[in-house]
């Protein structure tokens, strides 16, 4: 019985080495790949931003708001947060961690719209934090956002299931093929190819409601930032008419963001009713910019932001 103990406890610690050994080398692939899913986080906890404007958001920042034309217009060093498929309270989660290991923003510009105020668990693209997630801010936030005591704590369990992203890991660690996928511009990555009408076409109306837990986070956030003396400046960026007539209650988010603005003495600027909305030609789908787009609202952005910031 004690030699099939010793046996039993031998093969235990040579699975959890051999788990610890496989999950290290998936996870420094993933961090090696030319991904815009893992090279804003490297960003964020190699120390490498440092930014004195931060934009934050989901895929309408991280697709709409370049960073180089900012820089070009305002003589600054500013960097693209925005996290696709999110609200904000995942959008929160990235700027905790930004926050740990870099230099506070002199300014943050927050994207906001018709999902912001919500709550979720991380589900879309939900690989982009499994290298990270020994980050102490991570391990005290996962559990409320879907995931489990195992895949925060044992070794290789959060990879179950993810059988492209383990083979893409191993083959970065081990230099067998490396990865260029859609890779991003300081945060930024704008949309490619032409204007599809598709999803837009399908769609009855849009509806979002606003989610008090969300709510008060945000406004934490913005209290937050007051202290810290951080400027925040508000911005709905643009999106396809068609679009804003399928959205229910925009005039509910309307009140909503000018009286955060009056509460906190901060900006808020809409530019759901600019021009560029009514051309299709400046849009991928209904609701995301195409890099002309992007463009061509970042350098008039850029232009407003000047007049704010003085």
């Amino acid at each position: 019985m004690r030699h099939f103990l010793i046996k039993v406890i031998c093969f235990s610690v040579f699975i959890l080495m051999a788990s610890v050994a496989l999950d290290y080398a998936i996870s420094s692939g993933l961090k090696r790949m030319n991904d815009y899913r893992f090279e804003t986080w490297n960003d964020i906890v190699e120390s490498n931003i440092n930014a004195d404007i931060l934009i934050m958001g989901n895929s309408r920042a991280f697709s709409h708001f370049s960073p180089k034309i900012l820089d070009s217009v305002l003589h600054t060093n500013s960097y693209n947060l925005g996290i696709g498929g999110h609200p904000f309270n995942i959008q929160y989660l990235r700027y905790k961690v930004y926050e740990e290991h870099n230099k506070l923003p002199k300014v943050i510009i927050q994207n906001v719209d018709f999902f912001t105020i919500q709550t979720a668990n991380i589900g879309h693209e939900r690989e982009q934090v499994f290298p990270y997630i020994r980050d102490s801010i991570f391990r005290n936030n996962l559990t409320n956002l879907g995931f489990s005591w195992a895949e925060i704590n044992l070794p290789l369990f959060r990879y179950f299931g993810y059988q492209l992203v383990i083979k893409n890991g191993l083959m970065e660690f081990f230099h067998l093929h490396h990865y260029h996928n859609q890779s991003s511009e300081k945060g930024y990555r704008p949309e490619t190819g032409k204007w599809n009408p598709t999803a837009l076409n399908k769609l009855e109306n849009i509806e979002s409601v606003v989610d008090s837990k969300a709510l008060n986070l945000f406004e934490n956030f913005l209290d937050d930032c007051n202290h810290k003396h951080i400027r925040v400046v508000l911005v709905y960026s643009p999106l396809y008419f068609k679009a804003m007539q399928k959205l229910r209650d925009k005039e509910k988010f309307d009140i909503l963001f000018h009286n955060l603005s009056n509460k906190y003495a901060i900006p808020y600027l809409d530019y759901s009713h600019d021009s560029i909305c009514m051309d299709s030609t400046y849009f991928k789908v209904a609701i995301h910019l195409n890099k002309r787009g992007a463009e061509l609202f970042s350098t008039q952005l850029a232009k407003d932001l000047k007049l704010i910031l003085k």
